[in-house]
């Protein structure tokens, strides 16, 4: 039941019927009492608050220019510290894109208001003050929508700081169940001095009105205080929705909504100068430590440029979080041709805890200054070169063809193992180890390796893909200066590897207990993105100190008749790329993989991420629209299920949580 339980006909109707009398007299008597009962009494009958206005039973449309005028009670709205608006209404089936419900607004200022609205049918908040700037998070992709042609419910409270919310929090309802929560603000309409009208629909916003719909409005009622999660509930419950009747179990509870990292908006960066935030991790460590990570896309969302790889740490649950922490962010090129992609590039965190040393690892991709994997060289350029049983990494100067290298404490030797003078960074000691790669020649700093553009040093690293690693021995408090774990894992042949963004796991049973897996994902120089994406591990068996590549699920596999290799594959329909890593119970090593198919691929492997079962299964009732997706495993009440989350679709959107219950032979059967 997606439907409302309140109809066209149960709104026009009392809320008690009136039993039958043969006394005509007493019957109209009784009807006319009961006309003076409120449709919805006893979802009303709240106690110790005070209604401050109350409307009831109005439209918005052409004849009134899609706008009922309440700026006579706007005093009384001035004088509100906590408060909470509600609002009941039923907009057209094809209402626009965006329009208000109920906002207050100036003549003068057309950026200082507070709106109550509908965007995309999200229902969304916005409050501003006389400087335009925003006092509440972003409501625009809160989780919870209104249906369009129907009645519905929302409701916005707020409260003002206290000891226990220092900056006040607001929160908005739809149909009495909470949609999102903002501790950024407590601000309300007395924060708004130049405000002057106040309105349901149409919004003055000063020469212009805007925001117009056609609504019918059952209720707006203002109260004096903020309501209670249960007293929404309990004023929204004609609006409830049969989806969302379902109890939780006993001792599941869902915590509130909290915006851990927030970037800026319409196209401007936030308060710390940060665009975007893409890419999440999500680690619980062995102390309860919730750690999450993030790209922090300085300049703008797209793969390249200015990231940087940060985390965030929870001590109780979630509930509170910390600063930012940097784990690292390589220096800007000052002279890059192209600012907008002049900076080394870090993309794409993987975090994993090993249970025995307790040693937290962050493995993520890295780029020389550029566009990423989109934009690697057409030719293959040799990135490290073994020399007395060591690998060193190479450097290509310009105007010569042999390669330098750099060897113990960044000294730079030429093509025939000659010392030179100049020496490069590879224990960074600056904030966010910004200095790795720097060139220096005796005490001159020159430039940087990782740089391509307009550069000042004489050097540069193969423009290739990396995989580097941190780690953190506190819990996450700190991090080790960047590792660069790519000459053991890495072959020859593979273009680009990278890693499966999320979380790793390590194998907790079988022969091969205590195995870290990270997953990763490659291609080949004969198709590169375009048909040999392919999924795989990484691992290691000795604590982090040293990395292994797992087969590909692609190797050798059989498809449509023919057999290919993630090597020298090019198959569009085949590919399978950024993963998702759990263990069974009984040692199998699951594998659930974004590809184009449009649905769920999952690989199995049987010695612990070595080689892979060359049937890969696909799950047509969990769609998959090539978007980063999470699963883990879990027991209840003796029995194993998977638990993966990802984009519901039809684009990157509608985020979803599946169930699989784990059966004896290891298959899935998805539940929901």
């Amino acid at each position: 039941g997606e439907s409302s339980t309140l109809t066209d006909t149960e709104k026009s109707q009392p809320s008690s019927e009136t039993e039958l009398s043969g006394n005509k007299q007493e019957q109209e008597r009784k009807d006319k009492q009961e006309e003076k009962i409120p449709r919805d009494y006893y979802a009303r009958d709240l106690e110790n608050v005070e209604t401050v206005i109350e409307k009831e039973d109005v439209e918005t449309n052409a004849s009134n220019g899609q706008r009922v005028d309440l700026s006579s009670e706007l005093d009384k709205l001035k004088k509100l510290e906590n408060a909470t608006v509600h609002m009941e209404f039923k907009p057209d089936a094809k209402a626009p894109a965006f329009y208000n419900l109920f906002s207050v607004s100036s003549a003068t200022k057309k950026d200082e208001y507070f709106t109550m609205a509908v965007y995309n049918n999200t229902a969304t908040l916005e409050g501003r003050g006389s400087d335009g700037k925003q006092f509440y998070n972003n409501y625009n992709d809160a989780p919870l929508k209104v249906k369009p042609g129907q009645w519905n419910s929302v409701t916005f409270t707020v409260e003002k700081p206290t000891a226990e919310l220092p900056n006040g929090r607001v929160r908005l309802y739809v149909n009495g169940v909470l949609s999102r929560t903002s501790l950024k603000s407590g601000n309300f309409i007395k924060d708004m001095p130049d405000v002057t009208h106040v309105q349901i629909g149409a919004t003055k916003r000063a020469n212009n009105t805007v925001w117009g719909s056609n609504l019918q409005i059952r209720n707006l009622t203002v109260y004096n205080r903020a309501l209670s999660p249960e007293e929404v509930q309990t004023r929204s419950q004609l609006f409830e929705r049969g989806d969302l009747e379902k109890k939780l179990p006993e001792g599941a509870k869902i915590s509130e909504k909290e915006d851990v990292f927030e970037g800026g908006m319409n196209n401007k960066p936030n308060k710390d100068g940060i665009k975007s935030y893409r890419i999440p991790a999500l680690l619980k460590t062995d102390k309860g430590t919730l750690i999450a990570g993030a790209d922090e896309r300085r300049l703008h969302s797209s793969d390249w440029g200015d990231i940087g790889m940060v985390i965030r740490r929870s001590e109780d649950n979630g509930k509170t979080w910390g600063d930012r922490v940097t784990i690292t962010n390589l220096r800007d090129n000052p002279k890059a041709s192209d600012p907008s992609i002049g900076s080394p590039v870090n993309i794409d965190m993987v975090l994993v805890q090993d249970p025995e040393t307790k040693r937290i690892f962050s493995i993520y991709d890295m780029f020389p200054e550029g566009k990423g994997i989109f934009g690697m060289s057409s030719q293959k350029e040799e990135a490290y070169k073994e020399i007395d049983g060591k690998t060193y990494q190479i450097l290509y100067r310009e105007g010569e063809k042999e390669a330098y290298t750099i060897r113990e404490n960044g000294t730079v030797y030429t093509p025939d193992g000659k010392a030179t003078d100049y020496r490069v960074v590879v224990d960074p000691v600056k904030p966010a180890y910004s200095d790795k790669g720097d060139l220096y020649k005796g005490d001159q700093l020159l430039g940087n390796i990782y740089f391509t553009t307009n550069k000042t040093s004489p050097f540069r690293i193969a423009k290739d893909s990396y995989l580097w690693m941190s780690y953190s021995d506190d819990d996450g408090k700190t991090w080790s200066a960047p590792q660069d774990i790519t000459p053991m894992v890495k072959a020859d042949w593979m273009k680009f590897l990278g890693v499966g963004p999320g979380t790793g796991i390590v194998l907790r049973n079988g022969p091969h207990k205590g195995r870290i897996l990270i997953p990763v994902y490659t291609t080949n120089n004969v198709s590169h993105l375009n048909g040999s994406q392919s999924s795989r591990v990484i691992y290691s068996d000795d604590h982090g100190k040293t990395w292994h590549a797992g087969e590909a699920v692609n190797d050798n596999r059989q498809v449509d008749g023919q057999k290919i290799h993630s090597s020298t594959m090019n198959n569009k329909r085949a590919q399978n790329t950024e993963s998702t890593v759990v263990q069974l119970n009984n040692g199998d090593v699951k594998l659930f993989m974004r590809g184009l198919t449009g649905d769920l691929q999952v690989a199995t492997s049987k010695d612990g991420g070595v080689t892979w079962e060359k049937d890969i299964k696909r799950y047509p009732q969990v769609k998959d629209v090539y978007v980063q997706m999470s699963a883990i495993h879990t027991m209840h009440e003796g029995k194993e299920y998977i638990i993966l989350s990802n984009a519901g679709g039809p684009k990157r959107e509608n985020g979803m949580v599946h169930l699989a219950r784990v059966e004896e032979n290891g298959e899935l059967t998805w539940l929901k």
